[in-house]
């Protein structure tokens, strides 16, 4: 009786709306999952499991941020990126420490990903290098909880503009061909887990991608 009504409050209905934009977090996304992001193109609905996954997280970053107000380093939290036409995107917060500033992301992992976890994530170092380069910082920490113990890792990122340059051009390509109605190409098999595919909301769209000539640059 309650586990359905629970989980009727958590279908919620997430709808794209077209941009010509690309947030911070998505820099490591499959390119043709953004395409059809940025264009509005319909989806399946997540699960009420996977929603209260994204909510779990989000009460982790309010959480420590929240104790880090208390021991008074945070400068600024929910740091919008100053206006700039090809990266959105909110910081967590801003704090410092002996008179240095850093930019802090809040990221959560499971208790196995935890363990193994020896170094930021390649999505969560580009992501961070993105907030350095547009907030003028030039550093930051990557602070991830484990989900399953609440035990605490934290890496230091030193700033690297060339990585920034490097996503600007390449997401202006993006852009361009979004623009275009040009399908990017799947991810390289060397260079993409292929089940990722399996859990991608947009696996309709993908497939019918194949299957018109319009925009259609391969498989």
């Amino acid at each position: 009786m309650l586990k359905e009504r629970i989980d009727d409050f958590y279908r919620k209905e997430d709808k794209d709306r077209e941009r010509d934009y690309f947030y911070a977090s998505e820099v490591t996304d499959c390119k043709r999952k953004i395409y059809f992001k940025v264009k509005g193109a319909d989806k399946e609905k997540l699960d009420p499991q996977t929603n209260r996954k994204f909510e779990r997280g989000d009460l982790i970053h309010q959480r420590l941020v929240s104790a880090l107000y208390s021991v008074g380093v945070v400068t600024a939290s929910e740091v919008e990126m100053p206006n700039q036409s090809l990266f959105h995107g909110r910081a967590d917060a801003i704090v410092s420490i002996n008179d240095e500033n850093y930019v802090v992301e809040i990221k959560s992992a499971s208790p196995y990903s935890f363990k193994t976890l020896d170094g930021p994530k390649e999505s969560w170092r580009k992501q961070l290098q993105l907030y350095l380069h547009h907030f003028d910082i030039d550093q930051g920490i990557i602070l991830v909880e484990c989900k399953g113990t609440q035990k605490l890792k934290e890496f230091r990122v030193e700033r690297d503009d060339e990585v920034v340059e490097e996503l600007e051009e390449e997401f202006e390509k993006l852009l361009e061909m979004i623009q275009k109605d040009v399908v990017p190409k799947k991810p390289d098999k060397d260079d993409w887990k292929f089940d990722k595919c399996k859990y991608c909301l947009y696996e309709e769209a993908c497939e019918e991608a194949k299957n018109t000539l319009k925009g259609f640059t391969g498989a």
